[in-house]
């Protein structure tokens, strides 16, 4: 691991398709001031979201986004592990996740990149017989 390399997990590139959602205008400076970033935040944080997953592990995502999110903002991630990835059948899963980098210069589609650690992955099925 090179001394640039902080990431414990390896990770594999990928390009699924998720839908997420901010939890909270989290992102603050140091002073208490909102970001300039959170006002994308409040925005954002309405309603559900669309990107697309660049490359997972098992402790985080870095996807893109026509959103722009703050360093900090709590999210939650919904989309498909492909077999690729699990050895088994497609799983549609939850993740709770913090966005912890933000590149935010946009690619050529509009796009954002952004990096979020994972705090749990659950799996959409036992999600919703726990609930039934």
């Amino acid at each position: 691991m090179s001394a640039k390399e902080r990431r414990i997990s390896p990770r594999k590139d990928c390009a699924v398709p998720l839908r997420f959602r901010v939890l909270s205008n989290a992102a603050v400076l140091a002073n208490g001031e909102p970001s300039a970033a959170a006002v994308g935040v409040a925005v954002a944080s309405r309603g559900i979201l669309e990107g697309e997953a660049v490359n997972l592990s098992e402790r985080g995502i870095y996807f893109r986004s026509r959103e722009r999110l703050a360093i900090g903002a709590p999210l939650e991630i919904y989309f498909k592990l492909p077999r690729e990835m699990t050895g088994r059948a497609t799983e549609e899963v939850r993740c709770s996740a913090r966005v912890v980098h933000v590149d935010d210069s946009g690619n050529a589609e509009g796009l954002n990149g952004v990096g979020a650690t994972v705090d749990r992955f659950e799996p959409i099925a036992m999600i919703r017989n726990w609930h039934n």
